[in-house]
């Protein structure tokens, strides 16, 4: 793994693991297992680490993990309700300027753990939705 970036004071480091494709910048649970395999393999032996500190540490961060994904199965749940709503999304062009459009959601794309609703024949991100209402 390679280190992205550090802050001026040094405290914080954005983790980053180069695969040829994009940046990857967060852990998941395999990192976790890796970095806790590596700390064991070479602790000092006349000062061994304390086994409930990982276990409390797995716990964490399964907890985080099951967090993160009932998030994302919440926004995908989100997007599929919005199927026959009337929204109103906003849309920043290139000039800066806002354009406004309204219609009915039509659809749900599911692409990258992303929902994306479709309006008019357009994917729109669900950041853009400004107000939901029945259809007309």
């Amino acid at each position: 793994m390679a280190v992205n970036s550090i802050n001026t004071l040094g405290t914080t480091a954005a983790v980053t693991q180069t695969t040829g494709t994009t940046p990857k910048t967060s852990l998941n649970m395999d990192d976790f297992l890796k970095l806790m395999v590596a700390q064991l393999q070479n602790q000092d032996m006349n000062n061994t680490a304390d086994t409930s500190e990982y276990t409390s540490q797995m716990a964490q961060f399964s907890m985080v993990q099951a967090l993160t994904d009932l998030t994302e199965l919440s926004k995908t749940t989100y997007g599929l309700s919005m199927i026959g709503k009337e929204v109103t999304l906003a849309e920043t062009k290139s000039d800066g300027t806002l354009n406004v459009i309204t219609g009915t959601v039509e659809g749900v794309n599911l692409y990258n753990g992303d929902a994306q609703i479709i309006v008019n024949g357009v994917n729109y991100p669900m950041s853009s939705v400004m107000e939901v209402g029945q259809a007309k």
